[in-house]
């Protein structure tokens, strides 16, 4: 960060050195032009182009802010969940559908093996799965992603606090690959238990 300020102030200072003999050149008779006028000239053009990069910085961080909240949660009945996080940076880590669903088991806590059984597929492929997920997105294990995800999550929704909203479905964000129908009058454990209808 020390960095980028010192390269802003070098720049300040160049846009107005560059100010100053634009003004010397084609304003200034010959006879005007000496070293204390000069000198007043770049104090005042590096307080004016300082002062429009405070302003136009001010206004960046601004403008990332709002982009960053409303990429989290962009619709305005829409929860910021796990699941939503997920969907919002899968795009930008480059993940796959099916590596964007296995992050967002992961992200609610379930294991390797439970990930597996529930999507309908091999334990070694969860794995590899979750292997191009911490490379693609640079975090080095499922604590960090848990985390990530969470810490996301809260620091939008302590943000807009403003007033409960609705629940998001997860079925539509994530469709379960072998999931049995019940009944809404069948006591939880039966369908499966029947094994299925």
């Amino acid at each position: 960060m020390d960095r980028f300020w010192v390269g802003l102030g070098a720049l300040v200072a160049v846009v107005a050195g560059i100010k100053t003999l634009l003004v010397a050149q084609f304003v200034l008779q010959p006879g005007q032009a000496d070293a204390t006028m000069l000198s007043a000239l770049f104090a005042l053009f590096f307080a004016m182009t300082s002062a429009v990069a405070y302003v136009c910085f001010t206004q960046l961080q601004a403008l990332m802010a709002r982009q960053r909240k409303e990429k989290l949660a962009p619709g305005a009945g829409e929860v910021v969940t796990k699941e939503t996080v997920i969907a919002r940076y899968a795009p930008d880590w480059g993940l796959s559908q099916a590596e964007a669903d296995v992050a967002i088991f992961v992200a609610k806590g379930f294991s390797n093996n439970e990930i597996a059984e529930m999507r309908g597929c091999a334990l070694a492929t969860v794995k590899s799965q979750l292997s191009k997920i911490y490379q693609k997105s640079g975090l080095g294990s499922r604590y960090q992603l848990i985390a990530f995800v969470t810490d996301e999550a809260v620091s939008v929704a302590t943000e807009d606090s403003a007033a409960p909203q609705p629940a998001t479905s997860t079925r539509k964000i994530l469709p379960l690959v072998g999931r049995v129908p019940r009944d809404r009058d069948e006591p939880v454990g039966t369908a499966r238990a029947q094994g299925g209808r």
